[in-house]
């Protein structure tokens, strides 16, 4: 029996919510976290016509080895007293959003490299611009590219690089001019029984910290990035 009503409240031999089956928590293996381009594409027509969900994201690249991954977000509110009442009134503002991301550092594409795997790099320029990238997302969301291959499609500019990012897959120089451009970041969750509870965009990403925590007893490297987002935007997965 549900717990509907306080009268129907039977703590000894029911749960307060009865509909829960096995299989339907959401965990970290079922949760998927990529970087994509800043800002998702809605566009209805072609969703309707490539058979997939409206605010399309087009190609992402998967992050693995991933250890943690917290998204935190802020309201401004503005309380105000009044003479002569010991009551108060809040004016809300607006939502500040930050990620923290934490990794095993290993041999391939760093953290920072994947995180800008939306911008291919040749030698010491970046390609820029608004035009839509590759091809559109498939049923559950998702193409897999190299981070290194050809993402944009159509005009785009080319910025010179003032100041390399790294060397080869290995991005380190948050002075970098690169890192003055913004990336996106798409989280996917679904539950044990493969079914799709929901995914987010985070537009328009920049990264504030980085850090490679290094011990003498530690096994393992560990690399962490923070950033702040513009905006969650919720993606519509089939």
């Amino acid at each position: 029996m549900p717990t509907t009503s306080y009268s129907s409240w039977d703590f000894y031999n029911f749960h307060v919510q009865q509909d829960l089956v096995g299989g339907q928590f959401v965990s970290a293996e079922s949760t998927l976290v990529a970087a994509g381009p800043p800002q998702i594409t809605s566009n209805a027509a072609q969703a309707g016509a490539a058979g997939v969900s409206q605010g399309a994201v087009g190609e992402v690249y998967p992050i693995g080895l991933l250890e943690t991954v917290g998204v935190q977000q802020s309201k401004q509110l503005q309380r105000i007293f009044e003479i002569g009442s010991s009551r108060s009134y809040f004016v809300p503002g607006r939502v500040i959003g930050s990620i923290s991301v934490g990794r095993t550092f290993y041999f391939g594409p760093s953290l920072l490299r994947v995180l800008y795997a939306y911008y291919k790099n040749t030698t010491n320029s970046i390609n820029i611009g608004t035009a839509a990238i590759g091809t559109q997302m498939t049923t559950q969301g998702l193409t897999v590219p190299d981070p290194q291959a050809q993402l944009l499609a159509g005009p785009t500019s080319l910025h010179e690089l003032r100041r390399t990012p790294g060397e080869g897959y290995f991005f380190i120089d948050l002075a970098s001019d690169l890192f003055s451009q913004p990336t996106g970041m798409a989280i996917y969750f679904k539950d044990a029984n493969f079914i799709s509870i929901g995914a987010i965009y985070l537009e328009n990403c920049y990264v504030q910290g980085h850090q490679l925590n290094i011990s003498s007893g530690s096994v393992l490297v560990m690399e962490g990035v923070s950033l702040q987002y513009d905006r969650i935007v919720p993606i519509k997965v089939l």
